[in-house]
């Protein structure tokens, strides 16, 4: 009785270790990160845990030697987490089994590596599956049980007491604890992609899939602000010339159109890094990062061209349409607001100028205490 009550706690430690490491993984992904960070973590936390459990491991009764849960952390972590975290757990098992040394270091080698395969298997075949997911539990489960295969590495004579003896623990935990572990997890990936989906419609605009002021508020300051000597930052801030005209005179769903049309041409027309935002209405702002005054300049006139050479079509009929752009170039980064505003401002005198034209502004100069200077400027007019 005695050891059967201390193998229940030793597993009741382990279940509980496991708990605690989801926790530490559902941390570390709402703490967001790069991807590459957070696997290296989380395959840092899956080791932590496989050496705690392998020396702390259950005592099997009738002498059938002694069990842990290294094989089902090895396989879960390739499976649920990917290759990266699995690969870690499985050579720091080896390393520290191999610290332990004889007996049994050989067939604790054959297990772990097999379950590292088998839960590779189940992340190519079985992961993305449209079956319940306590099926794909079950199924991770009965692959992690394949640690069995190192009983075949022990000496012959031992194989029977091992597969009446100890085979049925390692299906046991395998099976559990895969039910156990992939159910957490998962219902915790779950939540953080509902709320990732959350945020970026949040930070979306529905009409046109760009970013939205919010999300340019919040996009702004990640930018890379080490630029190059002779490299800076642009904003162009532009809308559509007489949109509301277009809006009353074909209706809202032309004008939907119109902005959807807009956006695909000028998009045609920029950079990867560059940064396309939909302000409100028909405004509309790029930032353009690591860029010198002249290809800025370039950048903002072949939007303003695209435009006014395309057109639109309704119903058979042409209808006129351009573009106003209001540009702004700084050596050094400053807050978006300043740039805004001094956009703008390009952008008033873009109108002033008679519509689909370009007014550039190079060189912006932010004194403290005072208002926005310009200290050159040119002006394009198409």
């Amino acid at each position: 009785m005695t050891d059967l009550m201390k193998m229940m706690t030793t597993f009741v430690d382990a279940i509980a270790l496991i708990m605690a490491l989801v926790l530490m993984i559902s941390l570390l992904h709402r703490g967001g990160g790069q991807a590459l960070r957070n696997k290296t973590l989380m395959g840092a936390m899956f080791s932590f845990a496989l050496v705690m459990s392998m020396s702390d491991p259950i005592i099997l009764p009738n002498n059938a030697g002694i069990f842990d849960m290294r094989s089902l952390l090895v396989g879960t972590a390739a499976a649920l987490l990917g290759p990266i975290p699995g690969a870690m757990t499985l050579t720091v098992g080896i390393v520290y089994r191999t610290y332990i040394g004889e007996p049994g270091v050989v067939p604790a080698i054959v297990g772990m590596s097999t379950v590292f395969s088998m839960g590779c298997l189940w992340r190519i075949f079985i992961k993305d599956l449209n079956i319940r997911k306590w099926v794909k539990s079950l199924i991770l489960g009965v692959l992690l049980s394949s640690q069995g295969v190192a009983i075949f590495v022990t000496p012959q004579a031992m194989w029977a007491d091992l597969f009446a003896n100890l085979f049925p623990y390692m299906v046991a935990s395998s099976v559990l604890g895969a039910l156990l572990i992939h159910h957490l997890l998962t219902g915790e990936f779950s939540f953080i992609s509902e709320a990732q989906a959350s945020m970026v419609n949040a930070n979306t605009d529905h009409l046109t899939g760009l970013l939205n002021r919010r999300g340019l508020d919040l996009t702004y300051p990640d930018l890379n602000s080490s630029l190059p000597s002779n490299a800076g930052r642009a904003l162009l801030y532009f809308d559509v010339d007489r949109f509301k005209q277009t809006n009353d005179t074909y209706g809202h769903s032309v004008g939907d159109d119109v902005l959807r049309h807009v956006v695909s041409l000028v998009s045609n027309k920029l950079r990867m890094d560059d940064v396309f935002v939909r302000l409100g209405g028909d405004e509309f702002a790029v930032i353009l990062p690591n860029i010198d005054a002249k290809e800025a300049e370039m950048i903002a006139e072949r939007c303003r061209a695209v435009v006014s050479d395309a057109g639109f079509v309704v119903d058979c009929e042409a209808v006129p349409l351009s573009i106003s752009v209001g540009a702004v170039w700084m050596r050094s980064p400053v807050e978006i607001e300043k740039m805004l505003e001094a956009a703008d401002r390009a952008l008033y005198q873009a109108k002033s100028k008679g519509r689909n034209a370009v007014v550039f502004l190079a060189g912006l100069q932010v004194l403290k205490g005072a208002k926005d200077q310009v200290r050159s400027f040119h002006e394009r007019v198409a």
